[in-house]
């Protein structure tokens, strides 16, 4: 599945952070998969800022982010756990403009 920035940076945070052996083996490699390596970090100029709330953001160049996508093959498991989560936030109208780009592909196209 092809990806932009910061759809990746979305999709690692949507991740779940517990859960059995199998699965977070699974989630391990997809967050891997997913996450920027060194020489992405200084291309894209990514940076992470904490703002005045004490929340920390990502912040990146969006020229260079325009002119690359990374294709990023997702396994079963791990679109279904996606799927689900959005289709979840979506159902609570938890859903946020961080995910809409992600929930079309994963929710929305699936269908």
């Amino acid at each position: 599945m092809k990806l932009e920035v910061h759809e990746r940076l979305a999709l690692i945070n949507l991740l779940p952070k517990e859960g059995d052996y199998a699965a977070l083996k699974t989630i391990r490699r997809a967050k891997e998969m997913l996450s920027f390596t060194p020489a992405e970090i200084e291309f894209y100029q990514l940076r992470t800022l904490v703002g005045s709330d004490g929340q920390p953001s990502t912040q990146w160049s969006s020229e260079k982010a325009a002119e690359s996508i990374k294709d990023c093959p997702v396994d079963e498991y791990t679109m279904n756990v996606i799927r689900d989560k959005l289709a979840e936030m979506n159902k609570k109208r938890k859903l946020t403009e961080q995910y809409m780009s992600v929930y079309e592909k994963f929710v929305v196209d699936y269908k």
